[in-house]
């Protein structure tokens, strides 16, 4: 399995996963799923142009209507196992709401993940936690976040290709989220980064809690046979000590940043890191 471990010092930008690993038991009975609602053949392949579009299909069909998240509840699939209350399917009334805070999509969907960025079980990561907020469209995504001084390129700014790091996670989250509601999948698809750009609007402080938000502004099928693309914004702001005129508070932009992330075929395991 290729590996998310990214080096603290260098962001890699243009080889990332996002962070998606049924075990086999899972995965076999998502296959089983995908079997009798596709066809037997639809998923033996992941990799298989077929798969693909199998998958655009449904992608294109589905959408994230009610129907779709009943069928899958009534498939014995877990609709939102990261408990949120923005998961489309709560908002159209498929499940109801759940009571508490609920987990980060990582957390939910791939716990055992070893990525630098966003893996919850690398034991020196930055333990990146993207959860659903409300909003218009796909991929809406907040994490917060601070960063130890030892990321520190000069005394008080940190590495700007940690940071990067950070939001490129966040941003191949946000596109594989969307990708799962738009298509009302059984578990988001695995992405991958293929581009990423980072614009920083001022030096980013150490142990300062950071408010990383996404969305989804374009989701691309390509009608030649290529992965579909989705391309989401990713902010990262800090909220400032003083409030507005109304009390409101008020946030300081300090990057901000545009990635473009590939599917890769069905759904598949890529093992536990």
């Amino acid at each position: 399995m290729r590996s998310r471990l990214v080096s603290a010092g260098v962001a890699a930008l243009g080889q990332q996963f996002s962070g998606i690993a049924p075990t086999r038991h899972e995965l076999a009975a998502l296959n089983f799923v995908a079997a009798q609602r596709f066809g037997a053949n639809a998923f033996t392949s992941p990799s298989s142009s077929h798969a693909t579009a199998v998958m655009r299909q449904q992608s294109n069909a589905a959408a994230g209507t009610s129907s779709s998240w009943e069928q899958l509840k009534r498939d014995g699939v877990p609709v939102n196992p990261c408990q949120s209350p923005h998961h489309p399917a709560v908002v159209q009334g498929v499940v109801s709401t759940p009571k508490g805070e609920g987990l980060s999509v990582q957390e939910a969907y791939n716990p055992d993940s070893q990525c630098f960025g966003c893996g919850p079980a690398h034991p020196e990561g930055l333990h990146l936690k993207s959860r659903r907020i409300p909003g218009v469209g796909l991929g809406r995504l907040e994490a917060r976040i601070s960063f130890d001084p030892k990321y520190c390129a000069f005394p008080g700014i940190i590495n700007g290709g940690v940071l990067s790091t950070a939001m490129d996670c966040h941003g191949n989250w946000a596109a594989a989220i969307a990708l799962m509601d738009k298509g009302c999948l059984p578990r988001p698809p695995l992405t991958m980064t293929a581009s990423m750009n980072v614009s920083f609007r001022a030096p980013t402080p150490p142990d300062t809690e950071l408010l990383m938000r996404s969305r989804v502004v374009a989701i691309r099928e390509n009608t030649g046979g290529g992965p579909p693309k989705a391309t989401v914004e990713v902010e990262v702001v800090v909220v400032q000590p003083e409030r507005g005129l109304g009390g409101e508070e008020l946030e300081r932009v300090m990057a901000v940043g545009t990635g473009v992330y590939k599917r890769l075929g069905a759904l598949r395991s890529m093992g536990g890191g």
